[in-house]
C-alpha cells in the first residue's frame, strides 16, 4: 500500500512540475547562446542506413573542425559552462553519439584520439553485446575502456530505448534512474547527461529528468514552444550520410548556422542509403 501511495505522489509531483512554465524552474538560454551540438549514430566503412556516416567523411569532418580552430568540449565542460551562466567560448562544439554501436569503438574513437578531440557517447543498457544485423553493439568492456580515456564521456540513453513520453511515472523513473546508476557503476563517474530516445520528450519527461539528477538532456529538434531551449531540451544537428556529400557542404553549413537553423533542419531521418 505504501508503494502505491509513493507512486501516486511521484506522479502528482511530476504533473505539477510539468504544468509550470519550464523557464521558472530553470533559466532558459536561447539557442544562439549554446555551443553547437552534433549527433552521430554509427561510423561505417560502407553505410547501411542514412543515419550512418562513412569513415572517410568522418575523418574529413574532424579535419575541417581542426583546421578551422573549433574546440571540442567534454560533457563536464559543457554542463559547467551552462551552470555558470557564462557564454560558451567561440567555436566550441559538443560531439555526441547515440545508441552505442561498435563502430564508435573501432572507427570513431581512434579518429577522435588522433585529432585529440572530445566526445560523449550515450549508451543503452540493453544494447550491451547485442549483435543486431549490420549493427553490433558495444560490449561492457569496450565501454569501460572508453570511459578511462579523458577525452571521452559516457552518458545515458536509457535502459531499453523507449519513447519516454508514453511511459507511466514508475516506468519513467526506472528508465532514467537505473540507466544513470548503470553508467555510474561502469565508469565510476557521475552520469550528468541524458539523450532522449528518438528525441521525444515533453514537460513531464523534462521534470522527471531533472528529478533523476541529470544536469542536461539532449533532443533532436527544437521543442520549446516559447522558442528558447532549456538545458533539458537541447537540440542537436543530425549527422547522416547527406551531410557528407559535396565535400561535406551541408556539414559546414549546419555547423556555422546552428544558432539560427529552422526547427525542421534538425529532423532525424532514417531509411536505406540511396546511392
Amino acid at each position: 500500500m505504501l508503494k502505491k501511495y509513493f507512486w501516486l505522489a511521484f506522479a502528482f509531483l511530476l504533473g505539477v512540475a510539468a504544468c509550470l512554465p519550464y523557464g521558472q524552474a530553470e533559466a532558459a538560454r536561447a539557442r544562439q547562446d549554446y555551443a553547437t551540438v552534433l549527433m552521430y549514430h554509427d561510423i561505417k566503412a560502407f553505410p547501411l542506413n542514412s543515419f550512418d556516416v562513412t569513415e572517410k567523411d568522418f575523418q574529413k569532418q574532424l579535419d575541417w573542425l581542426q583546421e578551422n580552430h573549433y574546440r571540442t568540449l567534454s560533457m563536464d565542460e559543457y554542463i559547467d559552462i551552462l551552470e555558470s551562466g557564462k557564454p560558451f567560448p567561440e567555436k566550441s562544439i559538443l560531439i555526441t553519439f547515440d545508441d552505442g554501436y561498435e563502430g564508435v569503438y573501432t572507427r570513431a574513437m581512434p579518429a577522435l584520439i588522433r585529432h585529440n578531440m572530445k566526445a560523449t557517447f550515450f549508451i543503452v543498457k540493453k544494447g550491451f553485446h547485442l549483435k543486431l544485423v549490420g549493427y553490433p553493439c558495444l560490449s561492457r568492456r569496450e565501454v569501460e575502456e572508453m570511459a578511462q580515456n579523458p577525452l571521452f564521456t559516457i552518458g545515458s540513453h536509457t535502459l531499453t530505448h523507449p519513447d519516454l513520453t508514453k511511459l507511466s511515472a514508475e516506468e519513467l523513473q526506472k528508465e532514467l534512474q537505473e540507466s544513470k546508476a548503470c553508467v555510474e557503476k561502469i565508469t565510476g563517474k557521475a552520469c550528468r547527461a541524458l539523450a532522449y530516445p528518438y528525441g521525444f520528450s515533453n514537460p513531464t519527461v523534462w521534470a522527471a529528468t531533472q528529478a533523476a539528477g541529470y544536469q542536461a538532456a539532449f533532443s533532436i529538434a527544437c521543442v520549446d514552444p516559447q522558442g528558447a531551449d532549456t538545458r533539458y531540451t537541447i537540440p542537436r544537428i543530425y549527422m547522416g550520410m547527406a551531410l557528407g556529400k559535396n565535400d561535406n557542404a551541408l556539414f559546414k553549413k549546419y555547423i556555422q548556422e546552428y544558432a539560427r537553423m529552422p526547427a525542421e533542419m534538425f529532423a532525424e531521418q532514417f531509411g536505406p542509403v540511396q546511392y
